[in-house]
């Protein structure tokens, strides 16, 4: 059998059209289909436009028997569902299967619209190869919903894998050109060392898609995928260790930081990770210091306690603060995220946030906007109470006001784009872009440069409405309407 597995785009300009790491999960599944398989991946991020019938066209070309399509992420969905349509269209017999975290969370829906066969919930290296090993026959297999006599019917859930050691490494060799998984002069390419998160955030779906779980790989296989991405690639790169809670078990990660150093590369490395756990085990930044590791993508959320406990993120103020000096004393730098417009956040603690942000040490930044995806309990109570404003798909791109309370989108990007300008901006942004010295200096240059599109629209976007300031006009009889109506309160209707 063809087998052809897709890692979508969306149908809009958005973070992939600045930085797409290489997509293990389809690299992974290929590396376990390839026996039961003629297997291609085809990566739609970039590039390629947002064209979602010339895509079609393309991907049908290659004459695959069956497509699997990755859906990860909020804003791919609408563009898979347009892509799985596009598809039928031509090749009505063509086998149209959905995995992936998003589309594990929302099977009745991808169904419902009549064009995926199949979609494989959970993970889907063993569900993927039963259903080839069945000649493409779906229908009963664990782990697989499918569409059949004008209905969705339910295999049983497939048990996780307990030894991911028994994950292959994924298929690089299947999308030879890498070229744009890149950050500046840096290749960038993904390890997987474990999987899940036992945490209780109320906005991320990792917990629940890993049925509560944390399992890693053993170090020995760590460092072997760690090795095969040093030999097969000898240009300068950073190795994104792409777990969720990488530092969850603080002695791996030093036995891992260990055998680093043992080798003696020139390759950085970055990961994930939680303040608390950076904040109690300085041991272990210590280690990571030591390993090259030059990024830490911490969730440093919000300064307002009261927003943290009612997320339920489970980390302080004292503990971000601490990490952020912690890092930078071992030479790694942070990539921080916070979240605007947590349920309950008043206009003011927005503006307050967006100050914090602004005066906080981060290396590189990334702002969103509290989005309900499907998975988490945020998105199921915010759907039982009804405050989601809109049930569009392209709209929860994590920069867009998605809930009720949530302040308008024009306030909104104000907001972001003005802490975005008094970080990147700042002058220790701008000097670190004449210096070679650290690895401090080196990641904000690099960030700098991949995001410099997006830096100098939101400054050109700022220095423009100097020009368009009017004298202050009469208010208006009746309510404002549209992105300037002022945010509804939580219960309230607009209709």
């Amino acid at each position: 059998m063809r087998l052809l597995l897709v890692m979508p785009t969306g149908l809009q300009v958005g973070y992939d059209d600045y930085f797409s790491a290489s997509p293990l999960g389809i690299e992974t599944l290929a590396a376990h289909a390839r026996d039961l398989a003629d297997v291609e991946l085809a990566d739609m991020r970039g590039n390629k436009g947002h064209d979602v019938e010339a895509h079609a066209r393309e991907l049908l070309a290659r004459g695959p028997e069956m497509v699997g399509v990755s859906i990860n992420s909020a804003p791919h969905t609408n563009y898979a569902l347009a892509l799985a349509e596009a598809l039928k269209r031509d090749r009505p017999e063509l086998i149209v299967l959905a995995g992936g975290q998003q589309a594990s969370f929302l099977t009745e829906e991808l169904l419902g619209g009549g064009h995926f066969d199949a979609v494989i919930r959970g993970e889907g290296e063993r569900t993927l190869c039963e259903v080839l090993q069945r000649g493409g026959d779906f229908r009963g297999v664990a782990g697989v919903s499918w569409r059949a006599d004008g209905g969705v019917h339910h295999g049983p859930d497939r048990p996780q894998i307990e030894d991911l050691d028994e994950v292959r490494p994924p298929a690089r060799d299947l999308l030879p050109d890498r070229s744009r998984y890149r950050m500046g002069a840096y290749r960038v390419e993904g390890v997987e060392s474990s999987r899940g998160c036992p945490f209780h955030c109320s906005f991320c779906s990792i917990r629940n898609f890993h049925r509560g779980t944390w399992r890693a790989k053993g170090v020995e296989r760590v460092m072997r995928d760690v090795d095969g991405v040093l030999e097969r690639y000898p240009e300068p790169k950073v190795i994104f260790f792409a777990d969720d809670n990488f530092c969850h078990d603080v002695e791996r990660v030093i036995a891992i930081c260990k055998a680093i150093v043992e080798r003696k590369t020139d390759a950085y490395f970055w990961c994930q990770a939680r303040a608390d756990l950076l904040a109690r085990r300085p041991e272990m930044v210590e280690w990571m210091g030591r390993a090259q590791f030059s990024a830490v993508l911490v969730g440093l959320e919000t300064p307002n306690p009261r927003l943290l406990k009612g997320s339920r993120k489970g980390i302080s103020v004292e503990q971000i603060e601490k990490t952020v000096e912690m890092l930078h004393a071992h030479d790694i730098g942070i990539w921080g995220t916070f979240v605007l417009g947590l349920p309950g956040e008043t206009p003011e603690e927005t503006d307050q946030t967006a100050e914090y942000i602004a005066k906080t040490p981060v290396d590189v930044l990334q702002i969103t906007v509290a989005t309900p995806i499907p998975g988490s309990d945020l998105y199921d109570q915010a759907k039982a109470a009804g405050d989601i404003l809109e049930p569009d798909w392209d709209r929860f791109d994590f920069t867009s006001p998605t809930m009720r309370g949530q302040l308008p989108k024009k306030q909104m990007d104000a907001v972001l784009h003005r802490a975005y300008r008094r970080v990147y901006l700042s002058r220790r942004f701008l000097k670190s872009l004449f210096r070679r010295r650290t690895n401090l200096d080196r990641l904000r240059r690099t960030a700098f440069r991949v995001f410099w599109a997006w830096i100098w629209f939101v400054t050109k976007d700022y220095l423009a409405s100097w020009f368009r300031r009017r004298p202050a006009a009469a208010p208006p009889s009746g309510p404002a309407r549209g992105d300037d109506a002022p945010a509804p309160e939580p219960g309230t209707s607009t209709t």
